[in-house]
């Protein structure tokens, strides 16, 4: 049988840039065991798969698989498949925000397509409550710094934390002092993955505060420790960094602050998220609870409350095929 399938590339400004996705939009007669065989085929960082959803309010239930296994949450692939999703159904846009969701692994996703003049403009992608880990000990940042091909003064001379940080997939957040460090970073996968053992988190997200543009927050690099590959845009990242980022007090903070992250100069294919982060005016004591034999902090602790986390990017579609399997 034929398996048509959409090409998009996710958080690009245009084709062949951002973060490649595949995305077929009518896999529900697909066997289940050709789903990671098809995103293995395809080759991208992620594939999305779209069938019906039984749920309330849900435009489809999305399955995202990389290379290598299913993923439980992302967020190019998320916003990729809404656009495909709106584009090919014919939705009808109302102007200036339509409101959409999908079933996900972890339950219903929000998602708000903005309309500019009859036409998708920005998507937006609303994120699961923050939860991050303790910091790393000074012996485990300078495996980290090992592993990256850094110095440990690239990481301490930052002083910011390493820890993983999570809204809805845990990646290990690392800063860099400089954007040249940041850029001769050469990771060694095999370490890395050793690192990650037991954290949750296999992707390990490194960034600096310098930056290419002067309107962005922070430039950033994203390695898949199971594919041993970087990525060009890992919105689940993104919003996971920049909730870091207010958390830690690394940016001017607002009742709603507004980042944008840059990512894939490295790889030749330049992506740009933007990220909003609401905080409570009023923050609470907060309180601790262990999960899995590792701490996790949840309120302020003098630190700003974050109540929710929203994701956005543009999507630009650039081809379509067809599989015979």
């Amino acid at each position: 049988m034929k398996r048509r399938y959409a090409l998009v590339d996710v958080f690009a400004d245009r084709p062949l840039a951002g973060n490649p996705l595949a995305v077929f939009p009518d896999a529900k007669s697909i066997p289940e065991e050709l789903l990671q065989p098809i995103a293995r085929e395809m080759d991208h960082a992620a594939t999305a798969f779209l069938s019906p959803s039984s749920q309330p309010g849900a435009q489809f239930r999305l399955r995202i698989f990389s290379r290598e296994h299913e993923i439980p949450f992302a967020g190019h692939p998320a916003l990729g498949a809404h656009f495909v999703h709106a584009t090919e159904s014919r939705l009808p846009l109302q102007e200036p925000v339509t409101r959409v969701a999908h079933e996900g692994n972890q339950g219903l996703f929000q998602v708000e397509i903005l309309v500019e003049n009859g036409r998708i403009g920005m998507l937006r992608l609303e994120q699961r409550p923050p939860e991050m880990s303790r910091r790393l000990a000074p012996e485990e940042v300078g495996r980290v710094a090992r592993a990256l091909g850094l110095s440990e003064e690239d990481i301490q001379a930052t002083n910011q934390p390493v820890k993983v940080a999570s809204t809805g997939l845990p990646v290990l957040i690392v800063p860099i002092s400089t954007l040249q460090a940041l850029g001769a970073v050469r990771p060694r996968y095999g370490d890395l993955l050793d690192l990650l053992e037991g954290r949750d988190a296999t992707i390990v997200y490194a960034f600096t505060k310098e930056t290419r543009d002067a309107h962005s927050a922070a430039h950033a690099r994203a390695f898949d420790t199971v594919g041993a590959s970087e990525i060009p845009g890992a919105g689940a990242a993104a919003g996971a960094l920049s909730a870091y980022l207010v958390a830690h007090s690394a940016v001017a903070v607002k009742p709603v602050t507004e980042l944008v992250v840059e990512q894939g100069h490295a790889l030749g294919r330049p992506s740009t998220l933007y990220v909003e982060v609401h905080v409570d005016e009023a923050g609470t004591k907060g309180e601790r609870r262990t999960t899995k034999g590792a701490e996790r902090e949840t309120g302020d602790f003098g630190r700003p409350r974050i109540r929710q986390v929203i994701l956005g990017g543009r999507v630009v579609p650039i081809g379509e095929g067809w599989l015979d399997v």
